[in-house]
């Protein structure tokens, strides 16, 4: 009886534990699972990149690409994705699309060994994205939309205004880090501020902006000596960044830009300010460094 009772309690662990595995390839399955390659159907993807941020990538090539993407895919070819992590945040979730669904699957293990943690495979590709009905965008990334033009001098002041926040923001971050190597959540909110930038060139150039030089330097930069204290700063910076995008949002027209602003207006509410408060509240701190200043 005894026997029977392990062998039938192995029966059930082994059961248990397949159906937890079976829910961790799917988006809704587990979506905290660390380096995870998902799949998502897509009308699940199509739901999620919907929001107001989100990262959706299409590893086809730039030729089929400009034939019909997913709407809302940004393209970043297969054979160029190594050279391109620095336009992705490891912090979100990533997306990822090709034409039947193998390609973003080479595309989604690269970024697993990268260090990419919350992966989705749309499975079927853009084959499926089309079959199901799903929005389609046609063009090629690298040509300017035959909306751009001249802006108008309060959207092309926003524009100026929103890049040297994310630049400050950038290098104020760097400064906490100087001071306390490694501390969170400074080490990871700042990989997710050098790719603001990224999102905010192109609007330069498509709108011919003159891009100002940067002169932020980290080490001229006054820094608490307190972590909880930097982190204080940092919530008063991310309120500062939500309010400034709230003022431009009240007025600026080019759908582009309203994009770009919502999006990271949408990092510094959801990601940024919550990681801060709970910072300067004592809920974490240090990290490689501890949280010693050096």
């Amino acid at each position: 009886m005894m026997k029977y009772l392990v062998v039938l309690s192995i029966a059930l662990v082994m059961f248990v534990g397949c159906q937890s595995a079976s829910t961790k390839n799917t988006v809704a399955g587990v979506p905290n699972a660390a380096a995870e390659i998902k799949e998502g159907s897509p009308r699940e993807v199509q739901q999620a990149v919907s929001k107001a941020y989100s990262q959706f990538i299409d590893v086809r090539t730039p030729e089929e690409y400009a034939t019909g993407h997913a709407a809302r895919a940004e393209n970043i070819p297969l054979d160029t994705l190594s050279a391109s992590f620095d336009k992705l945040e490891k912090n979100e979730p990533v997306y990822i699309i090709c034409e039947t669904g193998n390609r973003s699957n080479q595309a989604a293990s690269i970024l697993k060994d990268a260090g990419f943690k919350n992966l989705v495979n749309v499975s079927g590709g853009t084959v499926a994205w089309k079959a199901a009905g799903l929005p389609i965008e046609t063009g090629s990334p690298h040509t300017p939309a035959s909306s751009s033009g001249k802006l108008d001098p309060r959207t092309q002041e926003a524009l100026l205004s929103a890049l040297a926040d994310e630049r400050l923001a950038q290098a104020t971050y760097q400064a906490v880090l100087n001071r306390f190597p490694g501390a969170r959540p400074f080490i990871n909110i700042i990989e997710a501020e050098k790719n603001h930038e990224s999102f905010l060139l192109p609007l330069f150039a498509k709108y011919g902006v003159a891009v100002p030089r940067n002169e932020n330097d980290p080490a001229k930069i006054d820094v608490p000596a307190d972590l909880t204290e930097a982190c204080r700063v940092g919530v008063k910076a991310e309120n500062e960044n939500i309010a400034l995008y709230d003022r431009f949002l009240a007025f600026v027209k080019e759908p582009d830009i309203k994009e770009v602003f919502t999006r990271l207006q949408s990092a510094s509410r959801e990601n940024h300010l919550p990681a801060f408060t709970r910072c300067s509240e004592g809920g974490m701190g240090g990290g490689r460094g501890k949280g010693r200043p050096v």
